[in-house]
């Protein structure tokens, strides 16, 4: 039987984007850009709707033109500006985001407010289908808030046009370009939408990509660096003390000459999986190369230390590898000190380590002392 072709929406987002944790990690990125974008918009907005004030329009008596820019000048452009200078901060960005789909509502009531003034009204429609497709598009509104301040907005644009226009014909064409900008607006924020948040996992699995170890799922040596600095910035500030290890599977040449590089590969696998599950969550584990790991333990001293060693050592001699009948470790480790920089730290683990394979291997060495 033929299979039948799969398809999928355009844009359609990875499954495991639906996740709540996946969800704040995009919010947290998106954030700098959304406040920026909010920022520029309403200020840019504002300054229209200023200059639109020293535009002559002979189609508006006077008595309207003087309420046109009352609520341009001292009522919209204020509200915008105020939205512009708030959206840089980050304790009102929360508040940020409803005042600014509130904004556009405020908008369309004063629209059709002065509507109602107008005797010839037909150059001022313009402003309202912009402003449904200026809250989808460019605004920097959320999809959510836009879609309840855009769908107000457009209730208000038909309402005040079933009361103010006189003519069945041009309300129909109203409503018509009222349903086009919602139309095109919604459609467009939703494209929008789609294409942040595919290229903010499409980041997310580079960045993966660039600090993870293909074969066995631990960080690669890319990523131990900005870790270390992390780790040691944070101990010298909060005397938070942490230890380092540096874990070598013993005779892993052997494993691969008489096995073969396949079997070598599933015991570094196997060996990687052990060592995630036997350290904490706040630890983190890399492959260092070949058949060396590193793990940072954090907030240890040198007993908790020495006992991770030992919990790690007979984890790995305990454990069942298909291929290979016994597989153990030589571990050498040491505890971070004020006037360490990264290379000292790794040299003394590694000091360590080679005393625990010159003492006969599958043990701990320690090396506390700088020397």
């Amino acid at each position: 039987m033929q299979k039948k072709p799969e398809y999928s929406l355009p844009f359609e987002l990875p499954s495991n984007f639906s996740s709540g944790f996946s969800s704040d990690l995009y919010e947290q990125w998106d954030k700098p850009a959304r406040q920026a974008q909010i920022s520029a918009v309403a200020l840019l907005t504002a300054f229209l709707y200023i200059i639109i004030g020293f535009i002559d329009k002979p189609w508006a008596s006077e008595q309207a033109q003087a309420l046109m820019l009352t609520v341009h000048w001292f009522l919209i452009a204020p509200v915008l500006l105020t939205i512009s200078f708030l959206a840089y901060k980050n304790w009102f960005y929360s508040f940020v985001k409803p005042v600014l789909a509130l904004a556009p509502v405020l908008a369309m009531l004063c629209h059709a407010y002065v509507l109602s003034k107008l005797g010839h009204y037909a150059p001022f429609l313009a402003e309202g289908y912009l402003c449904v497709f200026w809250t989808f598009i460019v605004s920097g509104a959320t999809f959510r808030w836009a879609i309840g301040s855009a769908s107000i907005s457009s209730i208000i644009l038909l309402v005040s046009g079933f009361y103010t226009i006189n003519s069945l014909d041009i309300y129909v064409m109203h409503v018509f370009w009222v349903f086009c900008s919602f139309s095109f607006g919604f459609l467009g924020a939703l494209i929008f939408l789609r294409l942040k948040k595919i290229n903010f996992m499409t980041q997310r699995e580079l960045l993966h990509m660039a600090v993870t170890d293909e074969l066995t799922g631990a960080f690669n040596r890319n990523h131990l660096n900005s870790i270390l600095s992390h780790e040691m910035a944070r101990d010298l500030r909060y005397d938070n003390k942490f230890g380092l290890l540096i874990v070598d599977i013993d005779y892993f040449k052997n494993i691969n000459d008489s096995f073969g590089h396949a079997v070598g590969d599933e015991v570094l696998l196997k060996t990687a999986q052990v060592l995630s599950r036997s350290i904490r969550s706040s630890d983190t584990l890399v492959r260092w190369g070949g058949e060396e790991f590193v793990i940072i333990a954090i907030e240890v001293d040198e007993e908790a230390l020495r006992h991770l060693c030992e919990n790690l050592r007979l984890s790995i001699e305990g454990a069942h590898y298909s291929s290979v009948e016994k597989v153990t470790v030589s571990i050498g480790a040491t505890l971070f000190r004020k006037n360490d920089t990264q290379d000292r730290l790794l040299l003394r683990a590694d000091k360590a380590l080679y005393e625990a394979k010159e003492k006969g291997r599958n043990r701990t060495a320690y090396k506390i002392d700088p020397g």
